[in-house]
């Protein structure tokens, strides 16, 4: 179909001398379509795009440039010589870039007012639509009132006029498209002009005033048809063009005798309706033919004789399907399409519908153009099945509602521009190194890598260029990069703005008063970083965080068990509307279940957090010998254990304390989310406790900050030490704490320690009898365990003689799992984005935003409990 493509442009088109003409139509429509979006970044403020042209406070309309470039190109194709060559194509080029700036303005030459962003203004959209579809028809070979061959005749001067009575017939009974098209195809306007005219149209004013039934008829075909034919154009338009301005009315005093009528409530903002279920299955037919041309893609790319009888294919008579190339970016491409229009994106509707859309208009070309492949019944069943998935897709629009996030559209252009000039460069560098003979120029080279990554292949042949296979395959690598970026761009899901308010915060304390004690985790709820969703009667909250996609929760929900399942089924709701991967970290076992019931997720046993009952601790026996002599070991040399809450040390020593939490943190990437409160020296958490450990100086050389746990019970926050003070700092506090507790000093009874991830991995992977594959595993955590202490944080905890509490990640699908690990380990810190290193001023900042309690200071701990 290429070949056929490109063989038919240069007989009817380069061949022909319509070369000038088609340039002019595209300079009309890239013009048109770029100052459309300027003036879209203008209208949203966008602050990096130039703004209006305005020397000396004199506000130019592109009109002017437009009106300007149309005269300078129009009159130097004039005093162009001869054939004009490229000059000539230039100049045509700018006469259209010229038109489209004209045309944009149409409706403000008309009213002679700026009517730019006005229900008027949408004329200018009209009148491009009528300009390209004339210089279309033109190209395609269609003349003027009927064409005129030969000497001018009385017979072609009589059928120019009647066409010319039809399209003024036409026009009179307001079929403005149809009439103005009639001038090129006569038999539209010979339809217009025998059919109804239009109940608002000259002609039905001067016609069917006295014949009321025809008036009935016409304003009933209106309705039926015209009505939501208009709907559907005004629907394009706005997202072609953008929305017009909504123009509020003028607010109308009451009069006197009403000044006393009570006030109306405000207007309800407008909900969309339920979706149709047979739009849903609509875009499951395009989501599903996209699966399968990812798998055919992929299979025919791994196996060369069907590669190579597909190629064949291509370049030959025949043509596939859309997406059909045999190639793993076209592979790549269409599973990214499947897999976002499986979560409803609307920028993947637009991607697919454009890519669609334009593939089917390819096919419409070469059965129009090229004969040969009109005798191939293969061809009609390729355009018939691409027809199928277009119409799939345009039936489908409402269901996918999801917008991304905001600037995707411009990021993704840009990234697509200056990506493809960039691989446009390298790849034509590499033609002309790699061809054999004397080196191609850069434009034939630079339009060869052009067509393959427009292609998605290497389908079309240019220029017989040479080229290595080392080449091609390079171009196509980073061909596919390109487009993985550029697609991880547009499809962005939006990030959630809206964290813990103050009057949420008060909300979730006031549940931690009555529900705390159920959950060790309750507590870190708190965290000013991520967003709340409540139930309908306020007694339950769901917490999570946005990360890379994922709608990450964090342990159980806060407040009364029984109103749960409504604050699930509002955060399920939440991340259905916005494309979001819904995952739960470190849920207990009864929320677990209550997810598995509510919103359909699966569960994963991750780890295992630590939690010590304080009734019966103490260092004796042979089990605790170890920590016995850490205690002791440590006691010997001078230190002591402070222990305090949080609102009985003066505020001028809490915050010298967060500063040297912040300073032991030595500029390592900050730890911890769902076990993390991610602040320190906050007012409001007064009732967390603080552990000192002091040397015989009376110099503070670790640190360790538990959060309350309902009324008697402790959750470790924050742990953090001199790295040149002694060892066993930390494990001297911990049981300084359990003892007092123990005797009696501390209304403590339970304490939640570290969270050791994948504890059964380590502990029944050492025994006797244990698998391979568990032995594998173990093997495999021990390696990891050398940057991200997995095996360190079982043992340590192992020390207190704990009860192992399991904890559950939760997640909907299996294929999911990547990204929400992956969302995790940033969350928790394990894994942190590439950025420019903090000045100094700015961690003079962070410290000051420890010191004051601010979120996202620099205050979890380093165990990333």
């Amino acid at each position: 179909m290429w070949q056929s493509v490109l063989g038919a442009y240069r007989e009817r088109i380069v061949e022909a001398g319509r070369q000038p003409l088609f340039l002019l139509l595209l300079g009309l429509i890239g013009s048109f379509l770029f100052i459309r979006f300027s003036v879209r970044m203008i209208r949203r403020g966008t602050s990096w795009w130039p703004g209006n042209v305005t020397p000396g406070g004199l506000h130019i309309h592109h009109v002017v440039f437009g009106q300007a470039l149309m005269l300078v190109c129009g009159v130097g194709a004039f005093t162009v010589r001869g054939d004009g060559g490229v000059l000539r194509e230039v100049m045509a080029t700018g006469f259209g870039i010229g038109c489209g700036l004209v045309l944009d303005e149409f409706a403000l030459v008309l009213h002679l007012e700026d009517v730019y962003w006005s229900e008027q203004g949408r004329k200018s959209v009209d009148a491009v639509i009528i300009a390209v579809a004339m210089i279309g028809l033109l190209l395609f070979g269609a003349l003027p009132l009927g064409g005129f061959s030969g000497h001018l005749t009385l017979g072609q001067l009589a059928l120019a006029a009647l066409v010319l009575l039809v399209v003024v017939v036409s026009l009179f009974k307001g079929k403005i498209f149809t009439g103005l098209l009639g001038v090129m195809v006569w038999p539209l306007a010979l339809v217009g002009a025998v059919r109804l005219a239009r109940p608002r149209s000259p002609w039905a004013r001067w016609r069917y005033r006295s014949r009321p039934k025809r008036m009935a008829r016409a304003e009933r075909r209106d309705a039926r048809i015209h009505q939501r034919l208009e709907a559907v154009k005004l629907s394009f338009y706005n997202v072609l063009a953008g929305a017009p301005d909504v123009v509020a009315a003028p607010p109308v005093e009451p009069p006197l005798a009403e000044a006393a009528a009570p006030v109306a409530e405000p207007a309800v903002p407008y909900v969309p309706g339920p979706v149709p279920a047979w739009r849903g299955r609509c875009v499951a037919f395009a989501e599903w033919y996209l699966r399968i041309a990812a798998l055919l893609n992929l299979v025919t790319g791994l196996i060369a004789p069907f590669r190579n009888r597909v190629h064949r294919a291509n370049t030959g008579e025949f043509f596939t399907p859309v997406l059909m190339t045999a190639g793993f970016t076209a592979a790549l491409f269409a599973g990214l399409l499947a897999l976002m229009l499986r979560r409803r994106k609307r920028a993947a509707w637009i991607v697919a519908t454009t890519v669609v859309a334009g593939y089917a208009a390819l096919i419409a070309l070469a059965l129009a153009l090229a004969p040969e492949d009109r005798s191939h019944p293969f061809n009609w069943g390729s355009a018939t099945l691409t027809a199928a998935v277009l119409a799939a897709l345009l039936l489908g629009r409402p269901a996918c509602r999801v917008r991304g996030e905001r600037g995707n559209t411009v990021f993704g252009l840009a990234v697509l521009l200056v990506g493809g000039a960039a691989v446009t460069a390298i790849g034509a560098a590499l033609v002309r190194v790699g061809h054999a003979g004397a080196a191609p120029g850069w434009g034939d080279s630079a339009v060869y890598v052009l067509l393959r990554l427009v292609t998605l292949s290497g389908l079309v042949e240019y220029s017989d260029l040479d080229v290595p296979g080392w080449v091609a395959l390079t171009v196509n690598v980073l061909g596919a990069a390109l487009l993985l970026l550029t697609i991880r761009v547009f499809f962005r899901s939006p990030r959630s703005r809206v964290h813990l308010e103050p009057e949420d915060e008060r909300r979730l304390r006031a549940l931690l008063e009555r529900h705390g004690g159920r959950d060790s985790l309750g507590y870190f709820a708190l965290r000013r970083d991520k967003s709340v969703c409540w139930s309908p009667s306020g007694k339950a909250a769901v917490l999570y965080r946005v990360v890379n996609g994922v709608a990450l929760a964090s342990g159980d929900p806060v407040g009364d068990p029984e109103a749960w399942p409504q604050a699930i089924a509002r955060w399920r709701e939440e991340v259905r509307d916005h494309a979001w991967v819904p995952a739960v970290t470190g849920a207990g076992e009864q929320a677990g279940i209550v997810y598995r019931r509510e919103a359909g997720l699966r569960a994963l046993e991750f780890g295992d957090e630590a939690v010590v009952e304080v009734e019966g601790f103490t260092l004796a026996g042979r089990s605790m010998r170890t920590l016995r002599q850490t205690h002791q070991r440590v006691a010997r040399a001078g230190y002591r254990a402070v222990i305090r809450r949080h609102r009985d040390i003066p505020a001028e020593e809490l915050t010298a304390l967060a500063r040297l939490a912040d300073a032991w943190r030595h500029g390592r990437s900050e730890r911890g989310f769902s076990m993390a409160l991610g602040r320190l020296a906050d007012p409001a958490d007064g009732d967390c406790l603080l552990i000192e450990c002091r040397d015989e100086h009376d110099r503070t050389n670790a640190l360790l900050s538990f959060v309350p746990w309902g009324a008697h019970g402790l959750s470790l926050d924050l742990m953090r030490r001199d790295r040149e003070a002694d060892n066993g700092l930390v494990e001297f506090m911990v049981a300084e704490l359990l003892t007092r507790a123990a005797a009696g000093e501390l209304p403590v009874t339970r304490v939640s320690l570290n969270f050791a991830m994948f504890r059964y991995v380590f502990e029944y992977g050492a025994r006797i009898g244990a698998g391979p594959v568990l032995r594998f595993f173990r093997t495999v955590l021990r390696f990891l365990s050398r940057w991200w202490q997995l095996e360190s944080l079982y043992r340590a905890n192992a020390k207190y003689q704990p009860v192992w509490e399991p904890r559950f990640l939760l997640y909907e699908k299996s294929s999911e799992l990547p990204a929400i690990a992956l969302a995790n380990a940033l969350a928790e810190g394990f894994l942190t984005r590439p950025r420019l290193r903090r000045s100094a001023g700015e961690g003079r900042e962070s410290l000051a935003r420890s010191a004051q309690g601010v979120p996202g200071a620099s205050t979890d701990r380093e165990s990333a409990r």
